[in-house]
């Protein structure tokens, strides 16, 4: 991020009709405190003094830097603005957006050259210094949350070549103790198994496609060793991506607290300043960044809108009842805090969301956010962008291309956008067919 974030929007970008449309960065730390008061600030200021007839409040998923954060941002929204262009695709009377794109760290445990880039792959001294230190950092933040005898063994395993069955076993009993979260929405804490860990990070390792935009480490790469079975039992795991996968659990728990404690008030904020039309955008885990500000309490007055890009939260967390539980999914007051129906993509080739979520995610605080691959769900821990929503009246529909109609039901709170035929991995969010949901939802 850059050291001094400036007063005013990050930038401005053009219209086709050639309109200057203030875009704003608002950055937030991992607790979820603002770290750019001052630009919060003038946007609050330019929502209620603006004129604006409709704000648009974007969130990026998990393993975003600030250069790949704004870059996507900047990515879908010249896309959006193409896809009108091309179609001639009208906007209703009086339109003049906002742009307002949420910041938070939700990078972790970068390894080695292979993943820092050109900067590094060039020998850049100055990036490699960056990139140890960024490493240290991120392991050391796991092990404060161990005794001295457990963190001095992690750091020993940590820079293992590669763990044999037993080492492996072993690092996911030292783990275990990190992954259990801070996320109470529904609960007490369900005890996890070292062996799910290794199974969770064997399948991750055997089968690494799309999982870098999901935050995990591809481990086929040549510098890595590759999962090896024998008899069942795993013969060698990288320990770099087992590590990493970590922050499956730390990312997900620090989205919910960006979202709440940060992006909460933004959202509180923004509706209180302006009666323009609000509509809320999040990827992967920024889905959890979304729900979780417009649920953590009662709004001046409801979104307009919500799209959610294969979001990496519970299928159930609109449920009326989660079962095996008394209680409603986490999420459900979202549903009436929207007007419109909120649109939620789900993909049988997103990888992680398919085939890992429901595996690394398995306390009870992960269980409705309080059985899944686009069919029906694995297990009761499956993920919303893997098999879409569940239990909450929903309807699952195919997502449409441009011109495609919608017939939305104001009586359904949730469609689950079955997206097979146009989103091909967890990243690929930024086509005709997101852009065009989001236009059915802002256009009307």
């Amino acid at each position: 991020m850059p050291h001094m974030l400036r007063a005013g929007p990050y930038r401005t970008i053009q219209l086709e009709d050639g309109q200057a449309v203030p875009y704003y960065i608002i950055p937030f730390d991992k607790r979820g405190a603002c770290v750019g008061p001052k630009t919060r600030a003038h946007l609050i200021d330019a929502a209620r003094d603006g004129g604006f007839s409709d704000i648009f409040l974007f969130s990026h998923g998990w393993n975003n830097d600030w250069s790949v954060a704004t870059g996507r941002y900047e990515d879908f929204l010249k896309g959006y603005m193409d896809m009108r262009a091309a179609h001639d695709l009208a906007m209703p009377g009086g339109y003049k957006p906002l742009l307002v794109g949420v910041f938070w760290p939700s990078t972790a445990l970068v390894f080695g050259e292979s993943e820092k880039g050109p900067a590094i792959a060039a020998g850049d001294p100055a990036a490699m210094d960056t990139a140890v230190a960024e490493e240290l950092e991120e392991i050391s933040a796991l092990a404060e949350d161990l005794d001295a005898m457990a963190a001095a063994r992690l750091y020993e395993l940590a820079q293992r070549d590669a763990l044999d069955s037993d080492e492996a076993v072993e690092l996911a009993e030292i783990l275990k103790q990190v992954y259990i979260g801070s996320d109470d929405e529904l609960g007490e804490d369900e005890p996890v198994s070292a062996e799910d860990l290794v199974e969770f990070w064997a399948q991750a390792q055997a089968e690494p496609d799309d999982l870098d935009d999901f935050g995990t480490v591809d481990s086929a790469a040549d510098d890595g060793p590759q999962a090896a079975f024998i008899g069942g039992l795993i013969k060698k795991l990288d320990p770099r991506p087992a590590i990493r996968s970590v922050t499956v659990y730390k990312m997900k728990d620090r989205a919910g607290k960006v979202g709440a404690r940060g992006v909460g008030p933004l959202l509180h904020d923004l509706l209180a300043a302006s009666d323009a039309r609000l509509h809320q955008i999040g990827h992967s885990y920024g889905g959890k960044v979304m729900l979780s500000a417009t649920a953590i309490a009662p709004l001046p007055r409801e979104v307009d809108s919500m799209l959610l890009l294969q979001p990496a939260v519970s299928h159930l967390c609109f449920a009326s009842k989660v079962p095996g539980t008394n209680r409603s999914g986490g999420y459900q007051p979202v549903l009436e805090r929207v007007k419109k129906p909120i649109l939620s993509t789900f993909s049988r080739h997103d990888f992680p969301l398919t085939k890992i979520f429901h595996l690394a995610l398995r306390r009870k605080t992960d269980l409705g956010e309080a059985q899944i691959a686009a069919g029906e769900p694995p297990s009761r821990y499956a993920a919303l962008g893997g098999f879409g929503p569940r239990r909450c009246n929903e309807k699952l529909i195919d997502i449409q291309s441009v011109n495609g109609a919608y017939d939305l039901d104001p009586e359904v709170q949730i469609y689950g956008l079955r997206g097979d035929e146009a989103i091909n991995g967890h990243g690929d969010i930024s086509n005709e067919a997101t852009w065009w949901a989001l236009y059915t939802l802002a256009s009307h």
